[in-house]
């Protein structure tokens, strides 16, 4: 018992003192625009390099703006527009279409990619001459770190996780650990009534020995039950510091489909991630 109070302390201190990594308030909730002439879309993109992550996020933004106003653009002109800084005027045809890119955020990923959010003031529509104004927020981090996670799954195994979206691995954690633990006390109990009927004075030898057959499985059955429940909450503990969060659960695309007549149609097609 005083081994585990010293090893539940020493991870508190460490959650204490620990590297918290502060991610942008902007790139898990859209800013709110501040006229009805543009409005914000936020783009996330992977590459071996943080400029080809970057170039791809900024062409995505592209990509959603055309799909979303009904234009297409080529990718000589989405390959254009990435390469003129940080302000762009997209021309697809004769349609004009404003983009301001005004946040960024990138990091490195365990597998030595980088991963790069953008956020950009896109115009509502095209050949309009957008209100884009000056902000001061892309460097406002989010309250919800990487040490409150550990602390969370300290207390609920699983929390953690499900603070940051990972919500199938948060609430299996979480059953499993109970699965364990109601396990092993009910392993506990089973013994605990065996080992009493080994005690009685009045008890006969096959009973004894049944007893005691049913005492031992329940007693190892319990070390194991809780030896793993132990390592399954290390693990949790591990998890909820280490996950990166997910931010985009439910997106929404417009995709084409082709209809029983082989005329084609625009659908709504969405996607939701675990």
């Amino acid at each position: 018992m005083k081994k585990l109070k010293s090893i539940f302390f020493s991870l508190m201190l460490l959650s204490s003192c620990a590297y918290c990594q502060h991610v942008p308030t902007w790139v898990h909730k859209l800013p709110t625009p501040s006229n009805n002439t543009y409005m914000y879309v936020r783009e996330k993109a992977e590459g071996f390099t943080e400029n080809q992550a970057r170039n791809q996020a900024i062409a995505q933004v592209f990509q959603s703006t055309a799909m979303r106003l009904g234009q297409p653009i080529s990718s000589d002109e989405i390959f254009k527009a990435v390469q003129n800084g940080t302000e762009y005027s997209v021309l697809s045809a004769t349609y004009n279409i404003p983009i301001n890119k005004v946040c960024e955020y990138s990091q490195q990923l365990k597998n030595g990619q980088y991963s790069v959010y953008v956020l950009c003031q896109v115009a509502v529509k095209g050949n309009i001459t957008p209100y884009f104004d000056d902000v001061s927020f892309c460097n406002n981090t989010s309250q919800y770190n990487n040490t409150i996670a550990l602390v969370e799954s300290v207390f609920v195994p699983g929390l953690g996780q499900m603070g940051k979206r990972h919500y199938v691995e948060g609430i299996t954690t979480l059953v499993s650990e109970l699965a364990m633990v109601s396990g092993a006390l009910g392993c506990y109990f089973i013994a605990q009534d065996k080992l009493s009927i080994m005690k009685s004075s009045d008890v006969s030898y096959d009973d004894f020995m049944s007893a005691k057959d049913t005492y031992n499985t329940m007693r190892t059955t319990n070390y194991i039950l809780w030896g793993a429940s132990a390592v399954l909450y290390a693990f949790n503990l591990y998890r909820a510091f280490t996950l990166e969060p997910i931010y985009k659960d439910l997106v929404f695309s417009p995709m084409v489909m082709p209809t029983t007549n082989n005329d084609l149609c625009l659908g709504l097609a969405f996607s939701m991630k675990f």
